[in-house]
């Protein structure tokens, strides 16, 4: 068989064709892929939240006005809030409705208990300035003389754990992310190292005909990169389509944490750049791999 034959032989082996039909491999590449998106996605949306979140804490308190007398707590609280507002650095306060407090209270009470009238605290939401530094001490002495069984709660305090908790997460699934490629790269490896096998014999007589391991390596790459970015873009999809889904039903809830995890239009175009990434991955892997086992053959 002369070398033109065994060129155009390698050029239309299983390896290099031309069609998109998908194999085994594919199949992998598409559903690490796929992998990739979802865990990019849960850390993008993690770390967002996370820093919402303590953008947030950091500029708010709860006072809880505990007193049994409907009465006394009524005016408790009202002078609270005028004294709240009188104090530099804040920037609002809301009282907590009635309706909202039964919500909050019914997975404990039940509806029998909150059909007793049974007391529970004032609650008020306190939002200070950007850039002001909260003096739970000073602000606990300013509302001491006016309601005695008043308790201050920085939501730091109670929602710290819950940020820290989102930053693992946001870390965890970076962590998955770099695992996801080094399966990539290790099955575009085995996958390169195995073209190299079956085309063993053609390789020899190209470098018969005097062509470079570069010029070689090229051949296998291209349509490995190809075949992984095809890949890529089904997993792409694939991923796509659930966290659409996941979103328009966590838009339907109204929560308002939720919505601090709900992924920015930025987040989305990193997404979209995943196939693209894994594209050059494996390149190159497959050229490492290539390059390093041509080298072997000589």
């Amino acid at each position: 068989m002369s070398a033109a034959t065994e060129t155009k032989t390698l050029a239309n082996s299983a390896v290099l064709r031309d069609s998109r039909t998908i194999g085994p491999t594919s199949w992998v590449l598409a559903i690490l892929t796929f992998i990739t998106v979802l865990a990019a996605a849960v850390g993008l949306a993690m770390g967002s939240a996370a820093y919402g979140l303590s953008a947030d804490l950091a500029h708010r308190v709860t006072i809880q006005i505990i007193e049994a007398n409907p009465d006394i707590r009524y005016a408790h609280t009202q002078a609270v809030i005028r004294k709240l507002k009188s104090l530099e650095g804040v920037e609002s306060t809301q009282v907590v409705d009635d309706d909202t407090l039964n919500k909050l209270v019914a997975p404990w009470l039940g509806k029998d208990g909150i059909e007793a009238g049974l007391p529970y605290p004032s609650l008020i939401d306190v939002t200070l300035r950007a850039g002001t530094q909260l003096d739970v001490n000073a602000l606990r002495n300013s509302v001491a003389g006016i309601a005695p069984n008043a308790h201050i709660e920085p939501d730091a305090q109670w929602l710290g754990p819950l940020e820290q908790l989102l930053s693992i997460m946001a870390w965890l699934a970076i962590a998955i992310i770099v695992l996801m490629m080094v399966a990539i790269a290790a099955a575009v490896a085995l996958t390169a190292q195995a073209a190299l096998n079956t085309h063993r014999t053609t390789i020899d007589i190209l470098h018969l005909m005097g062509s470079s391991d570069a010029q070689i390596s090229k051949l296998f790459q291209r349509r490995i990169a190809l075949d992984a970015l095809l890949s890529g873009a089904i997993g792409l999809a694939g991923g796509l389509i659930i966290l659409i889904a996941i979103e328009a039903l966590v838009a339907t809830m109204g929560s308002e944490f939720l919505g601090l995890a709900l992924l920015k239009y930025w987040a989305w175009g990193l997404l979209l750049l995943i196939p693209l990434l894994s594209s050059g991955l494996a390149n190159l892997a497959a050229r490492q791999t290539i390059m390093r086992a041509l080298r072997q053959m000589l």
